[in-house]
């Protein structure tokens, strides 16, 4: 399987789309409970047991983490808030 194919310019598409049907999804924190039901509905709509499906969304879920991580590294300390730790400046 070919990887997904994910940019900066198919986000802010997708999330016109949905401003043009609900113009609160131009806030992010709209437009991902948008994805998030999309999901759950095209989800209810394939074949196949409610368990089976339960499961697929889990590994959504695992999959969506993962994007998450790769796409916001942790970061790295600043190292300013050492206690002790003099600065120029402060009195």
């Amino acid at each position: 399987m070919e990887p997904l194919k994910l940019s900066d310019e198919l986000v802010i598409e997708l999330q016109k789309v949905l401003a043009g049907h609900d113009a609160r999804a131009g806030d992010a924190g709209v437009a991902v409970q948008y994805y998030a039901a999309i999901i759950g509905f095209m989800l209810a709509q394939q074949s196949g047991s409610l368990a089976e499906k339960k499961e697929f969304l889990n590994q959504l879920n695992a999959f969506s983490r993962h994007v998450l991580d790769d796409c916001n590294p942790p970061q790295a300390p600043r190292g300013d808030a050492a206690i002790g730790q003099w600065r120029p400046g402060d009195a």
